[in-house]
């Protein structure tokens, strides 16, 4: 089959073995190879803009491509039988598909449709970006449910490969997003909500853009089923993780693997801060590493199998729930126990803690029970008693005012944990598996026990304040700052030369390397040993005998008044600067009265005026 675009510019030509190619009449080279159908292609046609290829399938599907990036666009469901039709009007005005006895009409250009059999155009809401007919709900189980931070939206995944974004606000089915192959196991929206991930059975980890419902990326580095997926506060990075227990954390735009690591891969969390990510295998332990550094892991363990775990806030703390009957909080960063919670009598299932009281956690147990504990003090404040089966999960409000559990009595009860009392009640028909709700719990999206539905619980006039949950503005990094880094090799210890220097040495060779406070106080020492070799010529320029004796003054009181002025002069160096070290010297430090008891002693033969005065590198007589 084969159709050529308006201004003779395309060529869409579809080949036996069921692939499309896009290819240019000028150049005969291929542009694309258009894929995401998923059936035999029995029609197609290109549209009058040249920018849309439709494709009509044997699965009742019409596959609406884009030329120009060569990606599904659209995915429209309105035959039960092979389209074996499709045709688009000359202004892109209407979209003819046929198929059995049955041929649709649909606005080409907003994509609305147009009832078959009425003839007229059939009325749709302004509100609805998308086209009725691209959304499918479940038609297996659902498997997996988050809900974005704002509690606006949640996701669902299920075993029919689809992945479906529900409005929280209107009740209402927002989108389909199609491309896994195989069951989906795990799905998680991203803090900024412009996009999901889901992990699936055909071990890839898909990235979807909720403005415009298409693939970002695809991650391919696991061999086995992916088991969980998360998205990193920044919401650049994403971790996932497989059966056979490698983690590996990759980048959401383009899908590129900064690091991965072996370990326990069943279940996983991040912490806020993005530090640590901790992640369990269904055994008693749980294991912390970090996510920066690789030599940083750590584990933590019951005695029995760990059944259940939850990260505080502030990404200080873990708390377990075991088959133990116990809870257990541990310190993140180096995995110490800090407090045990003991008060269940049977196997603790679940556990939720709250964003601004961060000492209030909430634990539920196979005993029907749930339990309100005080982190700080192990004590539990109150037993909130109700559930006649037992407690599957429980959620705490952003306030901690609120907490809302279901069990397998098909029960959701809303308890005031400040009284400790039920509030509400609401009675279904399917035991319920797990839920998930904004912060002010006015909206609950309930997981039943193997059913497609998605039921969406209102809690009108809720007693709860909304509480926004944490962001974090990352700045701009490039992807090798986001890779851990890697642990630094112990240095030899080497050996250092030492070298004793006096302060003209340092000065004259390291002086320029020195701070310019050094420096000053080099200046002030060198200028006080220029100052006392100055008054040293000074004193040895003092008038001779004869010349003292011809102004006046005795030869008695100048030796006096000499030997006064070189000892202050002796005692202000001495008290500010070191000694000097000397090298082949051994001259000792003596003042006037030592000299001229030496003298005495020795019998010496000196004038009655003359004494030895010793200085630090200078010897004089007087």
């Amino acid at each position: 089959m084969l159709d050529v675009s308006s201004d003779s510019v395309f060529l869409l030509a579809a080949c036996e073995d069921n692939q499309l190619y896009l290819r240019s009449l000028a150049t005969g080279t291929e542009i694309h190879s258009l894929r995401g159908h998923k059936a035999e292609i029995r029609s197609l046609c290109l549209a009058q803009d040249s920018c849309r290829a439709v494709v009509g399938g044997a699965d009742g599907k019409i596959y609406i491509f884009d030329m120009h990036s060569g990606r599904l666009s659209r995915t429209l469901t309105s035959h039960a039988t092979d389209v074996t039709g499709v045709k688009v009007t000359d202004k892109d005005d209407f979209l003819l598909t046929a198929g059995g006895n049955r041929i649709t009409f649909w606005s080409f250009h907003r994509e609305d449709a147009i009832g078959p059999t009425s003839g007229s155009i059939s009325p749709v809401s302004s509100s609805r970006k998308t086209s009725q007919q691209s959304q499918q709900s479940h038609t297996a189980p659902i498997t997996c449910l988050d809900i974005s931070r704002d509690g606006l939206m949640a996701v669902t995944g299920s075993v029919d490969s689809l992945v479906n974004i529900w409005q929280l606000n209107t009740h209402e089915l927002h989108s389909t997003l199609e491309g896994h192959v195989a069951s989906i196991t795990c799905v998680a929206f991203s803090s900024n909500g412009l996009f999901a991930v889901s992990g699936s059975e055909d071990k890839t980890a898909r990235v979807w853009g909720l403005t415009l419902g298409l693939v970002v990326s695809v991650f391919k580095g696991h061999q086995a089923t992916v088991t969980a997926v998360a998205v990193m506060l920044d919401s650049r990075r994403v971790v996932s993780s497989d059966r056979q227990g490698v983690l590996a954390v990759w980048l959401a735009d383009n899908a590129t693997l900064l690091h991965s690591c072996i370990g326990p891969g069943m279940c996983l969390a991040i912490t806020n801060n993005m530090k640590y990510a901790v992640c369990g295998s269904g055994d008693n332990s749980l294991r912390i590493w970090s996510v920066n550094r690789e030599d940083e892991k750590y584990t933590v363990s019951h005695s029995e199998e760990v059944t259940c775990f939850v990260l505080t806030m502030d990404s200080l703390h873990v708390i377990t729930g075991s088959r133990d009957m116990s809870l257990k909080v541990w310190q993140v960063a180096g995995g110490k126990l800090a407090q045990v919670l003991v008060g269940h009598s049977d196997h603790v299932t679940c556990v939720a803690v709250s964003i601004l009281n961060k000492s209030l956690v909430v634990s539920g147990s196979r005993d029907a029970n749930l339990i309100v504990w005080d982190i700080n003090t192990g004590n539990d404040i109150h037993v909130l008693t109700g559930h006649l089966g037992y407690v599957t999960c429980v959620k705490v409000t952003g306030d901690g005012s609120l907490a809302v559990s279901g069990s397998e009595d098909k029960s959701i009860i809303v308890w005031d944990t400040k009284r400790g009392r039920a509030i509400s009640c609401l009675q279904l028909h399917i035991p319920i598996l797990n839920l998930e709700m904004s912060t002010d719990a006015s909206r609950i999206a309930v997981h039943l026990l193997e059913n497609r539905c998605l039921p969406i619980v209102c809690l009108h006039n809720t007693p709860a304040t909304y509480v926004k949950m944490p962001t974090y503005v990352a700045p701009a990094k490039e992807i090798e700052d986001l890779r851990p880094s890697v642990p630094k090799r112990p240095m030899k210890r080497l050996l250092k030369k030492e070298v004793s220097l006096d302060t003209y040495t340092w000065q004259k060779k390291y002086g320029h390397l020195t701070s310019s406070i050094m420096m000053a106080a080099v200046d002030e020492r060198l200028k006080r040993r220029f100052s006392v070799s100055a008054s040293m010529e000074e004193i040895s320029k003092i008038p001779t005998k004869g010349n003292m004796g011809s102004q006046g003054i005795g030869p008695e009181q100048a030796a006096l008044a000499q030997s006064q002025h070189f000892d202050q002069l002796e005692a202000l160096w001495n008290k500010r600067s070191p000694p000097r070290r000397r090298h082949n010297q051994s001259l000792s430090k003596q003042n006037s009265r030592t000299s001229r008891r030496d003298s005495s002693d020795t019998g010496d033969d000196r004038t009655p005026g003359e004494e030895i005065v010793d200085l630090p590198g200078d010897r004089m007589c007087v």
